[in-house]
This record gives C-alpha cells, sequence and structure tokens, in this order.
C-alpha cells in the first residue's frame, strides 16, 4: 500500500469522465483546485472506485474532500454534502469487489495508516450514467460552480481553523 500524501488537502474526483454526468467529481475537483491554485497547493486524484482504493487516496493528507455522481432520487443537479458519520454511498465509492469506504477507514486508523481527520464527501445528482459521452446534462454541468463555490468556502474555512 502506497502512502504518497503530503500532509495538505487532497480532492479525489470520483467517476468516469467518458459516462456523461459520471465524470462530474473529476470536472469539480478539477474546477476547486483552478479556483484555489493561487492561494494554496491542492492534490487532485482522480479514481473509478471506492473502499481501499478510496482511504489509500487520503493517506498522508491532513484533509480530504471526496466529489462523486449520484443517485438519491433528487433533482438532477442537487448538491449534497455528507459528513463520514452520515455518509451515503455514492455512484463509485463502493464497489462489490471491495469494501465500503467506511469499513476501509476503520481499518485504516486501526492499522496505523495516517488518514485525514477533516473529511467530507460530496454527491451531485446524476440524470444520465449509462451514456458514452464526455458531456454532461445541463443541470448536471449547472451545478458545477455552486458545487465548486461550496467546495471552496469548507476548504478555506477549514484551512482558517488549522
Amino acid at each position: 500500500m502506497t502512502m504518497s500524501g503530503e500532509g495538505g488537502t487532497v480532492i479525489i474526483g470520483m467517476g468516469n469522465p467518458q459516462l456523461s454526468d459520471d465524470g462530474v467529481g473529476l470536472a469539480v475537483a478539477m474546477a476547486v483546485k483552478e479556483c484555489l491554485k493561487h492561494r494554496m497547493a491542492l492534490t487532485v486524484t482522480e479514481l473509478n472506485t471506492g473502499g481501499m482504493r478510496l482511504m489509500e487516496a487520503m493517506a498522508g493528507f491532513r484533509r480530504a474532500v471526496v466529489v462523486d455522481a449520484m443517485l438519491s432520487g433528487a433533482p438532477p443537479g442537487t448538491i449534497q454534502r455528507f459528513d463520514p458519520k452520515n455518509f451515503v454511498t455514492t455512484k463509485n465509492t463502493f464497489s462489490s469487489h471491495d469494501t465500503d469506504f467506511a469499513t476501509a477507514y476503520d481499518l485504516g486508523k486501526m492499522t496505523g495508516v495516517s488518514l485525514p481527520e477533516q473529511v467530507s464527501f460530496w454527491g451531485i445528482e446524476a440524470r444520465e450514467l449509462d451514456l458514452f459521452s464526455e458531456r454532461l446534462t445541463a443541470e448536471v454541468a449547472a451545478a458545477i460552480p455552486v458545487a465548486v463555490a461550496q467546495i471552496v468556502a469548507q476548504i478555506s474555512a477549514w484551512e482558517g481553523g488549522a
């Protein structure tokens, strides 16, 4: 298991950018990094599966933000924030070939992996996840600037309280 965190903040964009709205997590992660590039160094990681890989991607960082598409029944483009204690599995954070994130996180802590104390998950309700397309649907694309503003505000608050 490679532990390559840098002690700062990691933004983990989950999804597949070739499956329409499934790429929204990656798009938001890159936009957050672009928005904050003059204020702080952020690491952006792209993943398409969760569980152990998601836990490993956070290792060594003080703060982690995970962004993914979700299907909760809310209107497409709806943005929801989850803390680890009330985490709801989003599109890519669970794999039937792996464990769920909460179990992986607890296992990492028990085995001495340096994991962030500040973690948040952001889900953006998708409309289309099965269409081979590099384009997001209109509702999901329109949610990106709102999600970016909310995540930037959260990271700024974390930095201010560090």
